[in-house]
């Protein structure tokens, strides 16, 4: 004689759990793949970020090696820039290392009185957020030091 609904209650119970194992591990590979994508992302920026502090430190590095003219530097993000800056402008906008959007959104270079120089520079990546890096400096003019 058989004992009625032990068989047939199981029936189909594994299955069940394979479906909710599939499941589980779907999401498990799903936040895996958005983690990799952020990490792409954010390694993206720091590339950028990266390559404005270059593009910052060499201008500096050419205002320490011409002192005397240092007032020529000055731009405001309008209009050409003056010509100790036109290289170096060409070079962040359209080298080889590029930063995007940086001919929309001009750098920046002011100079105060004494000497104090601020270099802006704006970039925007792909994603459309405006980014700048700002570098200031003392530029002493002093031969000694």
């Amino acid at each position: 004689m058989k004992k009625p609904g032990t068989k047939q209650a199981q029936a189909g119970v594994a299955l069940l759990e394979v479906l909710i194992a599939i499941l589980i591990i779907s999401f498990g590979i799903l936040g895996i793949i958005g983690l990799q994508a952020n990490s792409i992302a954010m390694m993206s920026d720091a590339r950028y970020r990266i390559e404005a502090s270059a593009f910052a430190e060499r201008l500096i590095a050419e205002m320490w090696i011409n002192p005397v003219n240092l007032a020529s530097y000055a731009y405001a993000g309008t209009g050409t820039p003056p010509g100790p800056l036109v290289a170096w402008y060409d070079d962040l906008t359209t080298g080889s290392a590029a930063l995007p959007g940086a001919a929309t959104h001009k750098p920046t270079i002011t100079i105060s009185g004494d000497n104090l120089v601020t270099v802006t520079i704006n970039w925007a990546p792909p994603d459309g957020a405006v980014h700048n890096h700002v570098v200031v400096a003392n530029i002493n003019q002093n031969p000694e030091n």
